[in-house]
C-alpha cells in the first residue's frame, strides 16, 4: 500500500515538473508544436530546484573535461595579428529596380511613422521653408493629474488625432481645437508604445490596433471602445511587443520579444501562424549552458505589401559587455530582417555588429525607400544606427548598396570571451556621428575643468570596437546614439534622409563577480554618461546633431548642431547641441520639424542648408517624433512634449515628466 503511495507521489511530481517545463503552441510554421525550456517555468519551487542542479552540473563540467576548462583561457591574440586589417563585402550590383514607387504621406497619417514605409515624411506644403517663420501655439492639450513620456508618433485621420497620452490611454482628440473627443479605458504605461495604426475595411467600422505589452488590442476609432470581435473584449494574448503592428491582406502582424513574427485575423483576432527568426541554441559551453537572450525586436517593423516582404531590425545580444556564454556571431542580433510572408520563411539577415558586447543593437524603424543607381530608381531596405552608420540594402537580396567595409579589432583580455575579429569601418554612406574615441576628443569649456577631466578620464581605454579588462574603465560612443529609436525622416521623391543622433560619451566597465562556491568567473556591466561637475559632456562637440545624407551617393550634405546649452552660449561658446529623444519629420515644403532636446525646444529647420527657420520652448522636453497634418483645410504640426525617461536618468536637473501635445499652425 506505501509502496503504491510512494509511487503514485513520484509519478504525480513528475507529471507537475513535465507540465511545467512544457509549452504547447500549434501556432508555428518552424518550430516543434510542444518545446521544453526553464523561460516555461512558472512554478518558483521548480525553478529553484533546476538552479540548484544545474549549478552541481556546470561544476561537475568544468572539474571532470578540460574543454570546458580550457574554455576559460583568455583568447590568442596572435591568431588575429596575422589578419589583414580589413575585410570588405562586396556591394550589390544586380539591383532589384522599382516597380512600385513609395510616396510620402498625405492628408492623412495613418500609421505611427507616417506609412507601412516608416519613412516620417509628408507631401503637405502649406507650411513651407518661406513662411515657417510665422508659425505660432495653435493649441495645447494636458492630460491633467498624469505624467509620463510617451514616445509613440500621433496618427491623424480626417483631422482627429489618435494617440496614446500620460496616464496610460489612448485618446482622440480635435486637430483643430486640441479639444478631448474620447478617451479609452486606462490600458498601462505600455501601451501603443512605440505607436498605433488606423484601419477601416469597406462597409465596417474604423478600427486602431496597438500593442500593450503581451497583448494585440483593437479598439473603434469612434469612441474607443474594444472591438468584442477581436479575442476576448478586444485583446489577444501575443508574445511581448512594444511596436507598432502591420496590415496585409487579412492579417494584423507584429514580432515580438518571443524572436516571433506573429499573425492574427485582424477581423477575429485569430491567430494564423507564428514563425521564429532565430534559431535556438542548446548547448553547453565552459561548463555553462549558451546564452541565447536578447535579440529583441523593439525598434520596429515596415512591410513591402506589393511583394509580402516584413522587415524588422533586432537588439543585441545579452548581456551588454559579457558575450562569454554566447560565442559565435551571434547571428539575426543587431540585423535587419526580411521575412517573406508568402512562404513563411526568413528570406535573408544582415548583421551589422558581430557578437556585440557594445550595446550596438539596431534600435531605429526599417524604412523601405527608392535610390538612384545608374539612373534607375532601386528598391532598397535602410536603417541610421547606434554605430551612426547608416546601412542601406537591396530589399531582395540583402546585399549591401555601398561596398561594406570590416576593419580589424583587438582581442579580448577577459577569461572566455571570444570577440569577433572584424567590425564595420564604414567609408559609404558616410558616418553622421562619433564611433571611435580619441584622445584629441576630450574637451572643456573651461581650462581648469579639461584638466581635471584628463585626470579622471584621461587613462580609460579607448579605440575602435575597443575590448574590455578587469580594472580598468573604457570610454566609448554609441552606448545611446548614434541614431536612436527614433530612426529617421527619408524623403521618397529626392531619396534624402534626414536624422537627429548623439555624439555623447560613456563610461563603461566589465567587473567580475566574486564566487566561493565556483571557479568559473562570471561578470556584470556597469555604464554611466561620462560628463563633468555641471553634466556637460567631456568631449568636443556636436553633442546632439542633425544630419542630411544624400541616399543616392551617400555622402552628407550637411550636418548642424541639435539643441543649445544658454549657459554655454551666454559664454560665448558656439552652439553645441544637446543628447536628444524626439526625432525629425521632413515635408515637402522643404521644412525638418525636429524636437527631443534638452533646451525644450522644437526647432523647424530649413531642409535645403539646415538653417534654423523657427524654435519654441515646449513646457516640457519633445518626447516623440513629430506629425504635421491638414484639419479643415489648415497645416498643423503636433508634438508630443512630456519629458522623456531616458533624459531623466542622465539629467535629472534638467528633465521633468510631462502630460502634453502642443499644436502649431501660421499666424
Amino acid at each position: 500500500m506505501y509502496r503504491k503511495i510512494i509511487l503514485i507521489s513520484i509519478f504525480l511530481l513528475f507529471a507537475w515538473v513535465w507540465k511545467d517545463y512544457k509549452k504547447i503552441d500549434t501556432s508555428f510554421v518552424n518550430q516543434s508544436s510542444i518545446t521544453y525550456s526553464y523561460d516555461n517555468l512558472n512554478s518558483n519551487i521548480i525553478k529553484k530546484i533546476h538552479n540548484y542542479i544545474n549549478l552541481k552540473y556546470e561544476k561537475f563540467l568544468y572539474d571532470k573535461y578540460e574543454k570546458h576548462k580550457n574554455y576559460w583561457n583568455i583568447e590568442d591574440k596572435s591568431k588575429r595579428t596575422s589578419l589583414d586589417k580589413y575585410k570588405l563585402i562586396e556591394a550589390e550590383n544586380n539591383y532589384t529596380e522599382t516597380k512600385f514607387p513609395i510616396s510620402n504621406t498625405g492628408v492623412n497619417w495613418l500609421r505611427s511613422h507616417g506609412n507601412n514605409s516608416s519613412n516620417r515624411f509628408s507631401s503637405l506644403t502649406k507650411i513651407n521653408k518661406e513662411n515657417a517663420k510665422n508659425l505660432e501655439v495653435a493649441w495645447t492639450f494636458e492630460h491633467e493629474g498624469f505624467a509620463d513620456d510617451i514616445q509613440a508618433n500621433p496618427i491623424v485621420v480626417e483631422g482627429i488625432i489618435y494617440t496614446p497620452i500620460a496616464g496610460g490611454y489612448i485618446a482622440a482628440i480635435n486637430g483643430e481645437n486640441g479639444k478631448i473627443i474620447w478617451k479609452s479605458d486606462q490600458y498601462g504605461y505600455f501601451v501603443a508604445r512605440r505607436g498605433l495604426l488606423y484601419h477601416r475595411d469597406e462597409g465596417q467600422k474604423s478600427k486602431l490596433y496597438f500593442s500593450n505589452r503581451e497583448r494585440l488590442v483593437c479598439i473603434f476609432s469612434t469612441n474607443g471602445k474594444p472591438c468584442n470581435d477581436f479575442g476576448k473584449k478586444g485583446q489577444v494574448r501575443s508574445g511581448l511587443n512594444v511596436m507598432t503592428p502591420v496590415i496585409y491582406k487579412d492579417n494584423i502582424i507584429i514580432v515580438t520579444w518571443d524572436h516571433a513574427v506573429e499573425v492574427y485575423d485582424k477581423n477575429n483576432g485569430e491567430v494564423k501562424w507564428k514563425l521564429k527568426y532565430k534559431k535556438d541554441i542548446d548547448k553547453r559551453i565552459g561548463g555553462k549552458k549558451f546564452i541565447n537572450d536578447g535579440y529583441n525586436p523593439w525598434g520596429g517593423i515596415s512591410i513591402d505589401n506589393k511583394r509580402g516582404l516584413l522587415y524588422l531590425t533586432t537588439g543585441n545580444p545579452h548581456s551588454y559587455f559579457d558575450g562569454t556564454l554566447r560565442p559565435g556571431n551571434n547571428p539575426y542580433s543587431d540585423s535587419i530582417i526580411a521575412i517573406d510572408l508568402i512562404k513563411k520563411k526568413v528570406l535573408w539577415s544582415f548583421q551589422e555588429t558581430s557578437h556585440d558586447i557594445w550595446n550596438s543593437d539596431l534600435p531605429a524603424p526599417p524604412i523601405l525607400t527608392s535610390l538612384k543607381k545608374n539612373n534607375k530608381l532601386i528598391d532598397v531596405v535602410l536603417t541610421p544606427t547606434k554605430r551612426a552608420n547608416t546601412i542601406i540594402l537591396d530589399r531582395i537580396t540583402g546585399k549591401p548598396i555601398f561596398e561594406f567595409r570590416l576593419r580589424k579589432v583587438p582581442t579580448s583580455k577577459i577569461k572566455g570571451e571570444k570577440t569577433s575579429p572584424y567590425q564595420p569601418d564604414l567609408i559609404l554612406p558616410e558616418p553622421f556621428g562619433y564611433n571611435e574615441f580619441f584622445k584629441t576628443d576630450f574637451w572643456s569649456y573651461d581650462n581648469d575643468k579639461l584638466k581635471d577631466i584628463y585626470s579622471k578620464f584621461g587613462n580609460h581605454k579607448i579605440g575602435f570596437y575597443n575590448t574590455y579588462e578587469l580594472n580598468r574603465k573604457n570610454l566609448q560612443y554609441n552606448f545611446n546614439g548614434g541614431a536612436e529609436w527614433m530612426g529617421a525622416s527619408v524623403d521618397q521623391t529626392k531619396q534624402i534622409m534626414y536624422v537627429t543622433s548623439n555624439n555623447i560619451p560613456w563610461q563603461t566597465s566589465l567587473e567580475q563577480i566574486e564566487d566561493e562556491n565556483t571557479e568559473i568567473p562570471s561578470y556584470i556591466s556597469s555604464f554611466e554618461r561620462a560628463l563633468d561637475d555641471l553634466g556637460f559632456p567631456i568631449v568636443k562637440p556636436p553633442w546632439g546633431t542633425l544630419t542630411s545624407l544624400n541616399l543616392n551617393t551617400g555622402k552628407i550634405i550637411w550636418q548642424i548642431p541639435f539643441g543649445e546649452y544658454e549657459y554655454l552660449s551666454k559664454r560665448g561658446i558656439e552652439i553645441t547641441g544637446t543628447e536628444n529623444f524626439g526625432g525629425v519629420t521632413g515635408t515637402e515644403g522643404d521644412i525638418l520639424i525636429a524636437t527631443g532636446t534638452l533646451d525644450k525646444r522644437l526647432y523647424v529647420f530649413n531642409s535645403i542648408d539646415g538653417s534654423e527657420l523657427y524654435s519654441y520652448e515646449l513646457p516640457f522636453i519633445g518626447s516623440a517624433p513629430p506629425t504635421t497634418y491638414i484639419a479643415n483645410g489648415k497645416q498643423y504640426i503636433i508634438t508630443h512634449a512630456t519629458g522623456g525617461r531616458t533624459l531623466m536618468q542622465g539629467y535629472p536637473d534638467l528633465v521633468d515628466k510631462g502630460n502634453a501635445i502642443v499644436a502649431f499652425a501660421l499666424k
